[in-house]
């Protein structure tokens, strides 16, 4: 039995250690996550105006400033007489009615949608990539993990096959002369080329929201766009559709085929469906979503739906957040009964963390929003963590890309095909994997080692389920998603397997809507907001790329009284938030979690088997006597866990 810091995590935004107890098998039996900085953000909003807020809060993270932005602007709409909270939906233009502009709601959508594609390819390539890739012998992949911790394909090879074009003056300078020769070969070539993707995702969503990442189009009441004329704004539109078509083109032929081939590397980080060995990473089980993305459709849909699923892969309970402004029967799923669910059910404890009793949304009683807490001095010495934790009707949950799409129906949790509906008329022919989709060159590169059968196979007969590399994959598949919304669907044609995107006059996606609207004139992007007598609490609630995210508020006459993020880490990175003996109602909830309710990363590495024997530094790029860590850094990273965010 031992106990092992593995701190820092490296390769994520801020400072997060999990502290975990192995047994004499080193199995990994009990966990604790902790943020190790506390930030103190939001104490510096009070006595601001709402509108400041979606200035200042974007700053709380380099990585995810829009989903901040989007939150803080929709928690503002609701302060200052545009909406009820949660999230704004389409304004109809009657003075004293709900909602932003059309055209405002399109191009709030399409910066978020923007940022999910760059945040998303970045945390697959260049922050998790080097758990599973053995790099050059350069920054950022020194130092390694061992060698056996790679599957052997993804070892750097002893010799580079294809070298590159060294010679300056040279058309084919730093590039391969061919295709790739090995799948080592093919993986770091797309981590390059996912580089300029990221850039390409920055410059699309640049277009409307005035920069990014800090945007500074977002204001309450829509949007802060201005054209000189209606074919400005189409040309626009169309520079941004072949953006994100070049986008579209790397997610569906090289990112997602290279997340799914994970598992047939890896399979003890797989489930338990495809692999007896699988399961590192399966984690609670409890799903949560806001949702995200209202749309101008004819029923005001949200294109990702709120939602919760309680124990996804056994007797699975689900329930309705927010689906549409009006909802179904009675309402249900509709914003009204979405806020009042919101109301009744979250909450903050902070029994194993660094603060005084009287804070932490807790009590109904005093409480109606996290917003109406004041902050007192932090306590030290008590509890084990900076980040607080957040519970749905008690239950620890996790949120983010997996949670979406398993809310969503878009990824079976449990024993189903993952490559059917929307995937399948792209990734399948004749009931096998279509390798004519792929990428040539990362054929090329699984035709090298002798994988290209294996991986089809593997990929066609997927199940899906809960570990490290669903929750991997789920997030891959989600971008799928996002293309789509912005641009419309793919198409493939039958016989040469090739893919193209609907093009500019479609009015598929997004951008066409906004295309559509500017036949002739500019439409409105923006309407006045006039800031309620007397004190109002509202919030806004979004999906950021890293999971749900809720921006609560106080005000008076617009200005802040108090304010509170509720983060996607601060949900999967919380700590437990009570013992059998203290929390009764949160033990009888936990599921999944055989523990005093851990949070979702805790619970994830449960289980986990960690090599505890320290490195021979036999290779000189390793440290000697050193702990990898890499067991735990990839269910952490699975995560894609924000510190910056998640305490404040």
């Amino acid at each position: 039995m031992a106990t092992i810091e593995v701190d820092p995590i490296s390769r994520i935004e801020g400072h997060l250690g999990v502290k975990v107890t192995t047994d004499v098998t080193g199995k990994i039996t009990e966990a604790d996550a902790h943020g190790n900085l506390w930030r103190g953000f939001e104490n510096f909003l009070i006595g601001r105006r709402a509108n400041d807020a979606i200035t200042f809060t974007q700053r709380i993270c380099g990585v995810c400033p829009v989903p901040h932005g989007t939150a803080s602007t929709f928690a503002a709409d609701s302060v200052l007489g545009v909406s009820k909270g949660y999230a704004t939906f389409k304004w109809n233009g009657v003075v004293g009615t709900e909602g932003v502009p059309e055209a405002g709601l399109h191009v709030r959508n399409m910066i978020l949608a923007s940022e999910f594609l760059m945040s998303s390819i970045t945390h697959f390539y260049h922050l998790v990539a080097q758990d599973y890739v053995q790099g050059p012998p350069i920054p950022p992949w020194i130092p390694y993990f061992r060698n056996a911790d790679y599957a052997s394909q993804l070892l750097l090879p002893a010799e580079r096959v294809v070298p590159l074009k060294n010679v300056e003056g040279d058309p084919n300078f730093g590039t391969y002369p061919g295709l790739s020769k090995k799948l080592w070969d093919a993986v770091i070539t797309q981590y390059v080329k996912a580089l300029r993707i990221r850039r390409l995702t920055f410059e699309a969503g640049a277009m409307f929201a005035g920069r990014m990442p800090m945007v500074s189009a977002l204001v309450a009441g829509g949007t802060t766009n201005t054209f000189e004329s209606a074919q400005e704004l189409r040309e626009k539109l169309d520079v941004f559709r072949a953006l994100m078509t070049e986008v579209g083109d790397f997610v569906v032929k090289e990112y997602i085929p290279l997340a799914l081939a994970l598992g047939a590397l890896y399979p003890k980080d797989d489930n338990k469906n495809n692999t007896a060995l699988g399961g590192n990473g399966a984690g609670l089980g409890n799903f949560l979503a806001w949702g995200g993305f209202p749309q101008a459709d004819v029923g005001e849909t949200m294109a990702v739906k709120g939602g919760w699923v309680i124990d996804a892969a056994g007797a699975a309970v689900k329930g309705v957040l927010l689906e549409s402004k009006a909802g179904g029967v009675g309402g249900v799923g509709g914003l009204d009964d979405a806020i009042a669910k919101v109301q009744a059910n979250i909450t903050e404890s902070i029994a194993r963390s660094h603060y005084t009793a009287s804070y932490g949304y807790t009590d109904k009683a005093t409480a109606e929003y996290p917003g109406d807490i004041t902050m007192t001095e932090p306590d030290r010495t008590s509890g084990y963590s900076w980040m607080k934790a957040p519970r749905w009707d008690g239950y620890a949950m996790e949120v983010g890309p997996f949670a979406r799409m398993v809310v969503n129906g878009k990824y079976p949790a449990t024993n189903t095909n993952v490559v059917t509906d929307g995937y399948a008329d792209i990734y399948v022919k004749a009931g096998a994997l279509d390798a004519a989709v792929l990428s040539p060159d990362l054929v090329s590169g699984l035709a090298g080692d002798g994988l290209v059968g294996t991986v089809a196979g593997y990929i066609a007969g997927m199940k899906g389920g809960l570990s490290t590399l669903d929750r991997i994959r789920a997030r891959a598949l989600e971008s799928y998603w996002m293309v789509t919304y912005l641009i419309g669907a793919p198409s493939k044609d039958p016989e040469t397997s090739a893919i193209s995107w609907p093009d500019a006059t479609s009015g598929a996606g997004w951008a066409g809507a906004l295309r559509t609207m500017a036949a002739s004139t500019v439409p409105k992007f923006y309407r006045d907001t006039t800031a309620p007598v007397g004190e109002v609490h509202g919030f806004g609630l979004v999906e950021a790329p890293r999971g749900a995210l809720g921006h609560f508020v106080t005000a008076t006459g617009g200005k802040i009284k108090s304010y509170q993020c509720v983060v996607p880490t601060t949900w999967n990175g919380s700590p437990k938030n009570g013992t059998a003996a203290t929390s009764a109602l949160y033990e009888a909830k936990k599921h999944l979690n055989d523990g005093p309710n851990r949070g979702a990363i805790e619970q994830a590495t449960i289980d986990v088997v960690y090599n505890d024997t320290p490195m021979n530094g036999s290779d000189p790029h390793t440290i000697a006597g050193a702990q990898s860590g890499v067991e735990v850094m990839r269910v952490a990273h699975s995560f894609d866990p924000c510190i910056a965010c998640a305490v404040h």
